[in-house]
């Protein structure tokens, strides 16, 4: 191995077979990461391995804050020192932005005018054997990594950098991708919490519908007990009804706190009938008072399914609402079925149908309508979700291996069809 002088630096001399080898299982690591914190912790690793070092840091953008966060540290001492978060302002961010390619920190601080070389030294150490390397994707910078290597003897400086960077392209698509992800999964939640909390004004007429009766009739029984205290026969029949009204009570309460409330996806056997039922109670009101029929023909001896309860109530929900808003002048009925039905291939499947005597679906607007804000509803419609009611029905059937059809002629009235697998287990 040939020692080069301080002035120059590189990586640990290795066989190129070696290197082709250190590459393949690099890119393998950074292809098959799963999450954010296992991506950062793969190129913190790949990238110390390559430079020998003990200490270092990866940030990567902060989509929340804004400019960058600290992901992963290496070492015991410095990475204590190092900042958590970095604005987007800051010289370091905005250096790296102007020079996308593997240096030394020498090199790095050479880029600095000496304004902001302070600032930058404070990440950065003076040392000759230290890396940076930014990590651009698509035009921005995705990340950055610092490394302080623990030799100071080193081969070639070119081909050093130029494995660096080389390794700097993989991991920066990598990452890009997954911040890409990320920020595709926080959307979706977002999106299905503003439609589940605007379908809440809907649900809550129909919740004091629903509300008012058990509490008429307990409100009767503690008018009528203080003169029939002695009854025994009335005393404890109207005590049995109004526990069982209060517990009807905190059922519907908490279906509306679940409802509202963004949960992680938990599969449960359900009954497709009760939880069908269970809809059509929050809607009744609002139908009721539009003149608009509610009828169900519900299959009996269903075989329960494996969902989560709070996604699919969202989704039966929201394609109610769509057929209460659909219903024009001399429109009266909206259908809802239950059956078991059968795929070509023999799985069972249970299918849940919404059918309404509307306007219908022009022949030309059906393939948009699982698009994201598509609408062809007023502006003024109570049920108006900007087009994301659909889209967030199909998302969530696609999780639960599911299904959603739409059979619609413009002037005659729309089915909408949910089918849902039957013989899931979770695992």
């Amino acid at each position: 191995m040939r020692v080069n002088d301080r002035s120059r630096i590189s990586l640990p001399e290795r066989p190129l077979s070696d290197t082709v080898n250190f590459l393949a299982a690099s890119t393998h690591d950074l292809a098959t990461a799963l999450d954010l914190d296992t991506l950062t912790r793969s190129i913190l690793d790949i990238f110390s391995r390559a430079t020998d070092s003990s200490n270092g840091g990866v940030w990567i953008v902060d989509s929340h804050r804004g400019g960058f966060r600290r992901c992963n540290s290496l070492g015991a001492g410095r990475p204590g020192k190092l900042p958590c978060h970095l604005s987007a302002q800051h010289p370091m961010p905005t250096l790296l932005a102007q020079y996308p390619h593997a240096m030394t920190n020498q090199q790095l601080l050479q880029h600095a005018d000496k304004t902001v070389s302070d600032m930058v030294s404070e990440i950065v150490t003076a040392s000759t054997f230290g890396y940076v390397v930014p990590l651009p994707y698509d035009t921005q910078l995705a990340g950055f990594i610092i490394l302080d290597p623990a030799c100071e003897t080193c081969p070639d400086y070119a081909e050093g950098l130029l494995l660096l960077q080389t390794l700097a392209h993989t991991a920066a698509i990598a990452l890009g991708h997954m911040i890409s992800k990320d920020a595709v999964r926080c959307s979706n939640i977002l999106m299905r919490r503003t439609d589940r909390l605007r379908s809440l004004e809907i649900m809550a007429g129909g919740f004091a519908h629903e509300v008012r009766n058990p509490l008429t009739s307990i409100k009767t029984f503690v008018q009528l007990a203080p003169e029939r205290q002695h009854d025994t026969g009335f005393i404890r029949e109207f005590s049995r009804l109004a526990i069982e009204d209060i517990h009807r009570i905190e059922r519907l309460l908490q279906d509306i706190l679940d409802y509202a409330r963004y949960m992680v996806h938990t599969p449960t056997e359900e009954d497709i009938n009760e939880l069908v039922s269970s809809c059509l109670s929050f809607i009744s009101l609002n139908a009721s008072s539009r003149g608009i029929q509610l009828r169900t023909e519900l299959a009996q001896h269903l075989p329960c399914v494996l969902v989560d309860r709070q996604q699919i109530k969202q989704v039966v929900i929201n394609l109610l609402l769509n057929a209460l808003d659909s219903l024009h002048e001399g429109s009266r009925e909206i259908i809802v079925r239950t059956r078991l039905g059968h795929k070509p291939d023999g799985d069972a499947h249970v299918c849940i149908e919404i059918q309404d005597d509307g306007q219908g679906i022009a022949a030309d607007h059906l393939e948009h309508i699982f698009d994201p804000f598509f609408t062809t509803k007023h502006s003024n419609s109570t049920t108006d979700a900007k087009g994301l009611g659909l889209t967030i029905a199909h998302q969530i059937l696609r999780e639960h291996q599911g299904e959603l059809w739409v059979d619609s002629k413009q002037g005659i009235g729309s089915t909408f069809q949910v089918s849902l697998p039957v013989g899931l287990r979770s695992s």
